[in-house]
């Protein structure tokens, strides 16, 4: 008769920690420990401890109770009761007197970002910076780049006295220039030329490849000077006549006049070849 009266005891006193209470909800469920180690993202290491009570096993106090939370809300059992329960077994056990490591009290475990999730966030982040970069490089004008760099080496190396250049002979008599004769400008090789205004601003600009020409619009000859900075690689030809170079070689020039007669005056001698010896001129070297 005793043995009766003892074994519901037992039995009660079997079922009071609240890990046997979430295991045997979890059984009556049809769950498995996997199960809700799946449903929760916890190791099943420390869902086996939570069962057993043996909370000596978990990282931190706050983590007790937030596993056992989870693991509750899974098997749809009272979480706010289950913690409660915890916190309560926790003092009872004394379980506040060890050394707390934790930093932060963690929300849900199955909340925080996993590792897979962190990285691919970091590679989505490097692609966009990596795109933004080609972007950036793409929308710069290479004609732009070209000529920004042309300029920046034409301005270094230009000499610090630039009309030293040789001065220009008067035309020879005899051969005398319309006023409205044609200005073509002939790339012997790649060549950067601009226009510029009164003010010397560049507004105009272009570049020539080697043998493309560019007739100078009768605008442009009265409104604008003629800048480059690689004389040697630009032909200029007046009413079909080659005027010779316009300054000295792998030098910046500027405030040429593109009028037919100045252009004459400043070539010289030049202005006197034949047409056959200024036609072979852009072959040479080239």
């Amino acid at each position: 008769m005793a043995d009766d009266e003892t074994a519901p005891e037992q039995g009660e006193l079997a079922i009071t920690r609240t890990g046997d209470k979430l295991r045997l909800a979890r059984e009556a469920a049809g769950l498995s420990l996997a199960d809700v180690a799946a449903r929760t993202r916890i190791t099943q290491r420390h869902l086996e401890a939570i069962e057993k009570s043996d909370f000596s096993e978990l990282p931190g106090r706050t983590y007790v109770t937030g596993f056992a939370r989870a693991y509750a809300r899974a098997i749809d059992l009272p979480e706010a009761e289950v913690g409660a329960s915890i916190r309560r077994e926790l003092e009872e056990d004394q379980y506040g007197a060890r050394p707390a490591y934790e930093a932060y009290e963690p929300t849900d475990p199955a909340r925080l970002p996993t590792a897979r999730l962190t990285w691919t966030l970091v590679i989505v982040a490097l692609l966009l910076v990596s795109a933004y970069g080609v972007w950036r490089f793409l929308s710069v004008e290479p004609d732009e780049a070209l000529i920004a760099a042309q300029n920046q080496a034409a301005e270094e190396s230009e000499a610090p006295a630039t009309t030293a250049a040789p001065v220009a002979a008067p035309a020879k008599a005899g051969t005398p220039i319309a006023a409205n004769a044609p200005v073509v400008l002939t790339g012997v090789s790649e060549v950067w030329i601009g226009f510029d205004d009164a003010q010397g601003k560049t507004e105009n600009w272009r570049t020539l490849d080697p043998g493309e020409t560019y007739e100078v619009p009768a605008a442009y000859i009265e409104q604008f000077t003629l800048r480059t900075s690689i004389p040697q690689a630009l032909k200029v030809t007046v009413g079909g006549r080659d005027v010779g170079p316009i300054g000295p070689a792998d030098t910046l020039v500027k405030g040429i006049s593109l009028k037919p007669a100045d252009l004459v005056a400043r070539g010289g001698g030049s202005a006197g070849t034949s047409a056959p010896a200024s036609t072979a001129a852009p072959k040479t070297g080239r």
